[in-house]
């Protein structure tokens, strides 16, 4: 799993403030619940060496984008960042609850200590930043307290949300470009069924004054493939995106207890998200694939060889899908999986071994198999 004060923050060099933005940075990349984390040491690793597989009649990254979920390691954050922009990333994504920007009704907050002023670090970077404004987070809804009992099409809930997406707009330093906003995260795995017909219009609405008024901001909800797409969601998911700009979609290929499934299958699922939204621009904001075997059924080669295999479909269906966020780039340390198991109520090994090993690399600092995989994926195709 990015204004008016943009002159004074970049006529400083941006190293005086190093240490002020990668804690800001820090917060908001890794402290705000996500469906997906990652924890690990670097003390299991089940397989002995690992030869990388070269890339697959490897095509050019033309116009697409690709990203990698920053979670630090031991080293900090600077030096993740330093290892993933190895990789060459061009995108991050800063998924922020609702209530934690609008604390109480029409007061906004820069949240973790001043995120919307520290992304000016991206910027210095390059780094287009696409933004998750979850009014839905994955299994919670994060709207503010007064707006608890309204429904989602209701007058008041729509001119709130607009509000609330003007006062973010303006926090943002001048020279940072907000590729995206993203109505929801992971909607489906929130929404029931009577919910969704509320939930289209509140998208339709928000989508058309986005649109309007600040044009060249791609707009569109997550939704998950596993649920959304080749689950029971499908048809809610193909009509809340007849309101975005481009479908929004993550993608964990396991069962239901966590067992990965076989790296092969990502041609043909990618196959089918194509098939299932005809015409239509796809964007995988979150691919993972853990490497946990205990409870998974994964190691550290079958994980590398799913990068190999998902970068081969991905160049077969270039034209449909234009970007890819690979999460994440370390595991984390177990005080974060402690958090994720909190914030899910879940307690089960396969669940917390998955979201204990999804890092291409250990908290340590120290490679996976995957990560020497997909640098040679990256570097083959340009990135």
């Amino acid at each position: 799993m990015i204004n008016s004060n943009a002159e004074r923050y970049f006529t400083i060099s941006i190293r005086t403030h190093e240490t002020q933005i990668i804690l800001i940075l820090k917060a908001v990349l890794f402290s705000i619940p996500f469906l997906l984390f990652s924890c690990g040491d670097g003390s299991t690793a089940p397989d002995e060496g690992y030869e990388v597989i070269p890339a697959q009649s490897p095509q050019s990254a033309g116009d697409r984008l690709f990203g990698i979920g920053i979670t630090e390691s031991e080293d900090g954050f600077s030096s993740s960042f330093n290892t993933a922009m190895e990789a060459g990333i061009q995108i991050v994504e800063l998924n922020i609850p609702w209530d934690s920007i609008e604390v109480s009704e029409g007061v906004y907050q820069d949240p973790m200590g001043g995120v919307f002023e520290a992304i000016g670090f991206f910027a210095y970077y390059d780094i287009d930043v696409m933004l998750s404004l979850a009014v839905v987070n994955t299994v919670q809804s994060t709207v503010p307290g007064y707006l608890q009992n309204s429904d989602w099409d209701s007058p008041e809930m729509i001119e709130a949300f607009n509000n609330l997406v003007d006062w973010v707009l303006a926090e943002i330093p001048q020279n940072v470009t907000i590729l995206s906003i993203s109505i929801g995260n992971e909607t489906d795995l929130f929404l029931s069924d009577d919910a969704w017909e509320h939930y289209f219009q509140f998208v339709a609405a928000t989508s058309s004054y986005i649109r309007s008024a600040y044009p060249g901001i791609t707009l569109g909800v997550k939704n998950t493939v596993t649920n959304g797409v080749l689950g029971g969601d499908l048809s809610f998911v193909q009509q809340v995106n007849q309101f975005t700009d481009v479908v929004m979609l993550t993608y964990y290929p396991q069962s239901s207890s966590c067992q990965v499934l076989d790296p092969d299958i990502v041609h043909s699922h990618l196959q089918l998200i194509v098939s299932a939204f005809p015409g239509r621009e796809i964007w995988l904001n979150e691919v993972g694939y853990q490497s946990g075997s205990e409870y998974c059924g994964s190691t550290q080669t079958k994980q590398a060889h799913f990068y190999h295999e998902f970068f081969a479909a991905w160049d077969s269906n270039r034209q449909n899908i234009k970007l890819v966020l690979i999460d994440w780039l370390h595991d984390i340390s177990s005080e974060q999986l402690a958090d994720m198991e909190e914030y899910y109520g879940i307690s089960d090994p396969g669940f917390l071994e998955y979201l204990a090993t999804l890092g291409l690399r250990y908290h340590d600092g120290t490679d996976k198999y995957a990560w020497l995989q997909l640098l040679e994926e990256t570097g083959a195709r340009a990135w």
